[in-house]
């Protein structure tokens, strides 16, 4: 997944660099869809109507949508040649989500960046300097062989987060939790030292300052995702999709409007109401999208 986005970074860093200034100097208002949202306005007679009214184009509405939907979308012929119509026709953006968009936020604890922006590419939709960028785009990127490959690794990485957060109470950090009733502050605290020694710190175990930690709102995201979807429920049988809606989840702090179905909406709420990292944003359901 790393691989991909670096390669799509690369592959697009000049328009990036400029569209992120023209996103940024417009202000667009990013508005953020989860897979199922965006297969339903690729459908026939689907959401297209719906969101256009909600979200006219004329009032600087940026439609986001994360690497995981990318690749969902694109392994449907028929949903990716309608999403291309659509992502012809209105300012879209593809976005990055964790891991990548928690090194954007060490980057910004470490003062190396002056913001946290989730945007990866925009290339195509909005004028820069009087000038559209190639509507093709998403098209001629797809079509790259290293961006197949990469595309296809997703897969693999998604059953390895699946396998991991599947059995995190065997993990040392979940020692102490593993044979008594834990709460969801238990677990989130013991989910964010296993993270940042995992995924951040090369194995080794770093104490961070409590405030930095609280401007890594994806990972807070992420914790409490996992949380909700996999231990606050033992009962509960979980999939491999429900670890792609956590992961899509960790960029809707950044974003205007997280748009998503009934559950991921009622956990992203209950996230909103109970962190303390400042994460305060609008979110809709599909319900929501249809009135």
């Amino acid at each position: 997944m790393l691989g991909f986005l670096l390669y799509v970074a690369k592959f697009e860093k000049m328009k990036y660099d400029k569209v992120k200034e023209g996103i940024h100097s417009l202000g667009y208002k990013y508005i953020y869809a989860d897979t199922n949202i965006v297969s339903d306005i690729c459908k026939e007679n689907g959401l297209i109507s719906n969101f256009m009214k909600h979200f006219p184009i004329n009032e600087n509405n940026l439609f986001c949508f994360s690497t995981y939907t990318l690749y969902e979308i694109s392994r449907n012929d028929t949903l990716m040649t309608s999403f291309q119509k659509f992502y012809s026709i209105f300012p879209c953006a593809i976005t990055v989500s964790y891991f990548p968009l928690g090194l954007r936020e060490i980057d910004f604890i470490s003062g190396d960046t002056s913001s946290i922006d989730p945007i990866l590419l925009s290339p195509q939709g909005i004028k820069v300097d009087g000038k559209s960028l190639n509507p093709n785009s998403l098209e001629l990127l797809l079509g790259q062989s290293n961006v197949k490959e990469a595309m296809e690794n997703i897969q693999k990485y998604t059953n390895l987060f699946y396998s991991e957060y599947s059995n995190l109470l065997e993990k040392e950090e979940f020692k102490q939790l593993k044979d008594k009733q834990f709460s969801r502050n238990e677990f989130i605290q013991a989910f964010k030292k296993y993270e940042l020694k995992t995924r951040f710190f090369s194995g080794k175990s770093i104490d961070v300052d409590k405030n930095k930690l609280k401007m890594m709102k994806s990972l807070e995201v992420l914790a409490q995702g996992i949380y909700y979807k996999f231990y606050s429920d033992l009962r509960r049988k979980v999939s491999k999709s429900d670890i792609i809606d956590i992961l899509i989840m960790t960029t809707a702090p950044y974003v205007h409007t997280f748009i998503s179905e009934n559950n991921n909406v009622d956990i992203y709420r209950k996230i909103i109401k109970m962190n303390q990292c400042g994460i305060s944003n609008n979110c809709i359901t599909i319900s929501d999208l249809k009135k």
